[in-house]
């Protein structure tokens, strides 16, 4: 039996200027639906959220929205209040859902996301903390209806695949633009396409949704084909019927037009990236003994590595651990603490930064491009405009007037990415690339780096990324850098199988050790107390196995519920360590 329709969007057109950027959508959401949108930089996605969200009014259409539904919605960058601490914030927003006596609440989505330190002012955090923050608002308001613009923007991996654990467990309704394909796949039931205008929406998660795809666009091929092979006929018939008579019967000309003007192909050029590169020498890039602080906190230390030819090499770990600190250290915008960055004399940068850059919003896209260079050079050795460049990169002659003031987050995102590739550099450092990118550009991006003859050094919250182009990984750790050879996928099984391996070798008392039996070099009340231990030991372990169970097989659980269960879990733990410990000592006596 179909759940519940809470929101039904009816013949939904919006117009912006001379842009049509939806043209009469109709779709229907229902309870517990989860919808990702996906589309090219500058398609509409934002602006849908924003339309159902009632931050914008349609041209035409209408959104009708089940009367008492309560609606939560993240946008891709929200400015948040710097003069607010992390708790201020989360509550505030939502006094109007709840009272301040349900602030333990927030605390306990701000913990689940570890946002621990609640008094830390807005103005203090990280671009991850930053999004953390929005997100624990958003989701411990408990909404029916979850809005979610570029969740995975900023987080780290950890926090990625808890937000995807969650998001997939949870009973609510979501509609999320995401670029990331994995959170995609594991999540969605429903994708909407937006595409020159037109919405196409496919049932099933994200892999469904490409070959759904691929089956659309073969239909279309064959119907181009037939197309292509009837306007033939026609003009072969025209131009014979030419020579006999002055005049064309009308309708067939008409025909002939609709023909030509009917196509069922979309033209959609591919971004081409192709530049030059000066050869690497056999110095490229030598770290020794790399040490970094910040603020009395050590990020790395004593980090030894030399560069070989062709290095892929994927950065990970937590926001705030020092990845882009080390990229700038890399790249000589700052110093390190200790050690010494040497760099080879063919060596040459490329540096794509996670931060927006400076940039004056009234130049135009042609501008802007033409202010480094009005010239740029292929691999191939072909000399193209920045008209033409611009061209390949997806911005036509229309959009190379518009102002940047007007471009979509990801257009001027890759708009960078084109500025900051076009030099031919030889070894590519990229700072958190996926930001704000679609996933056509992304795709794009990923077969450059494929064939790219250099080095790669990438800070990534994109798995799907980490596993095409990368060879080797630096994993940040608690207790320094860890280098792992292989991608993020490999890195993931050898990371579950040594926590399985740990939690399998975790001490257990077996049968001949559990008799009661007196020991050499015990007091009788140590040995009482050894077959008191003996006891508490076996019972520690029945109360940790439920709640384990209880933490992996109740989707259910409210944020309070499950706060409380694992800090009950963390004391009976450390009890068990404790126990385990003192029964070790008594019976090695």
């Amino acid at each position: 039996m179909p759940s519940e329709v809470i929101l039904t969007i009816e013949n939904l057109s919006l117009q912006l200027g001379s842009k049509v950027i939806f043209s009469q959508l109709n779709l229907g959401v229902h309870s517990g639906d989860k919808i990702g949108i996906v589309g090219i930089n500058g398609s509409g996605k934002s602006t849908l959220l924003r339309l159902i969200s009632g931050n914008l009014e349609p041209t035409t259409g209408t959104i009708i929205k089940r009367r008492d539904l309560t609606l939560g919605w993240l946008p891709q960058n929200e400015p948040l209040p710097s003069e607010e601490t992390i708790l201020q914030y989360v509550v505030n927003q939502n006094l109007t859902k709840s009272s301040a006596t349900e602030e333990h609440r927030f605390k306990a989505m701000l913990s689940l996301m570890n946002l621990s330190d609640w008094g830390k002012p807005l103005n203090l955090l990280s671009g991850g903390e930053r999004r953390k923050a929005g997100l624990a608002k958003v989701l411990a308001s408990e909404p029916d209806l979850i809005l979610l613009d570029e969740p995975t923007n900023h987080l780290d991996l950890d926090t990625i695949e808890w937000l995807e654990d969650y998001l997939t467990k949870s009973k609510k309704t979501l509609i999320f633009v995401s670029h990331d394909r994995y959170f995609l796949d594991a999540i969605c039931n429903r994708i909407l396409e937006i595409e020159h205008s037109h919405c196409y929406l496919t049932e099933g998660n994200y892999s469904d949704y490409v070959e759904q795809k691929l089956i659309r666009l073969t239909d279309q091929k064959r119907k181009e084909i037939r197309r292509q092979a009837q306007l033939k006929k026609e003009l072969d018939w025209l131009k014979r019927g030419a020579k006999a008579r002055t005049s064309k019967p009308k309708d067939h000309i008409n025909r002939v037009q609709k023909l030509i003007s009917q196509s069922y192909l979309i033209s959609n050029p591919e971004l081409k990236i192709s530049f030059p590169r000066e050869r690497q020498g056999k110095t490229i890039l030598e770290l020794h003994n790399i040490s970094k602080s910040f603020e009395g906190q050590t990020l790395f230390q004593n980090l030894e590595h030399i560069f070989q030819a062709n290095e892929k090499i994927g950065i990970i770990g937590p926001n705030g651990c020092g990845k882009t600190t080390l990229l700038k250290i890399i790249a000589g915008e700052i110093e390190p603490d200790s050690g010494t960055v040497k760099i080879g004399v063919n060596t040459r940068f490329s540096f794509f930064r996670q931060e927006d850059e400076s940039y004056n919003p009234e130049l135009s896209v042609f501008e802007y491009l033409t202010q480094y260079s009005e010239v740029i050079q292929t691999k191939s050795g072909w000399k193209l405009t920045a008209k033409e460049m611009l061209k390949n990169f997806l911005f036509d002659e229309k959009m190379q007037q518009q102002k940047l003031s007007s471009l979509s987050g990801g257009e001027l995102r890759r708009l960078f990415l084109l500025k900051s590739l076009m030099f031919g550099a030889n070894f590519i450092i990229l700072d958190e690339p996926t930001n704000d990118l679609d996933i056509q550009t992304l795709e794009i991006l990923e077969d450059y780096l494929d064939d790219f003859n250099g080095c790669l050094l990438v800070v990534s919250h994109d798995r799907f990324l980490l596993d095409r182009c990368v060879e080797q990984l630096f994993v940040f750790e608690k207790d320094g850098i860890r280098k792992f050879p292989g991608n993020y996928s490999d890195y993931l099984l050898v990371r579950d199988y040594q926590k399985e391996e740990k939690e399998n070798k975790k001490p257990s008392l077996d049968t001949a050790t559990k008799t009661q039996h007196k020991v050499k070099g015990l007091s009788y009340k140590e040995q009482r107390e050894l077959e008191l231990l003996t006891q508490e030991i076996e019972n520690l372990e029945v109360q940790i196995k439920n709640l384990e169970d209880s933490l992996n097989s109740s989707p259910a659980l409210t944020h309070l519920d499950y706060l409380r269960i694992s800090k009950e879990l963390e004391n009976l733990n450390k009890l068990y360590q404790q126990k385990l410990q003192r029964w070790f000592d008594l019976s090695e006596k």
